[in-house]
């Protein structure tokens, strides 16, 4: 018996316009293409999506990653709609300071875990927005990007 593998697509969490909107924020960036501002909110969403339903599991994104994160997070109102839609709570960025990154929990562990956690949620994940050398300096998902305290 062959169990069909289901991959879960971004998009379907978000309105064709906030993902057009998301991308196009990305784009004031001259670094990003389309198509790799597509790429980088795809994953990000992929990346809030299971934080979202992970709260106990200590993930933090990639730099690029990142990038999308904070961009769709500063553009508040479509953000919050997400977040409380899907989660029922706002899912809160908390910087780590940078001097924290090669604690037990920070740096390429949290990310090496963080993409495991991707991938078992059901999400594709890019490597080319996910090398290890590319993690963030702040570790913002202190028990899995909620709001709880530390």
């Amino acid at each position: 018996m062959t169990t069909a593998v289901v991959i879960r697509d971004p998009k379907a969490y978000v309105t064709p316009d906030v993902w057009d909107r998301e991308v196009a924020l990305l784009l004031r960036n001259p670094e990003n293409t389309r198509e790799l501002a597509e790429a980088k909110f795809g994953q990000a969403i992929a990346y809030l999506v299971t934080c979202g339903e992970n709260p106990d599991l200590l993930m933090g994104p990639s730099e690029q990653v990142d990038e999308a994160w904070h961009s769709f997070m500063l553009d508040s109102i479509p953000y919050h709609h997400f977040t409380d839609r899907h989660f029922g709570r706002y899912i809160h960025h908390v910087p780590e300071p940078a001097d924290g990154r090669d604690s037990k929990d920070g740096g390429p562990l949290v990310l090496a875990r963080t993409i495991g956690a991707i991938r078992a949620a059901g999400f594709e994940v890019d490597p080319g927005l996910w090398g290890m050398e590319s993690a963030a300096t702040c570790n913002q998902c202190h028990a899995g990007c909620h709001d709880s305290p530390k």
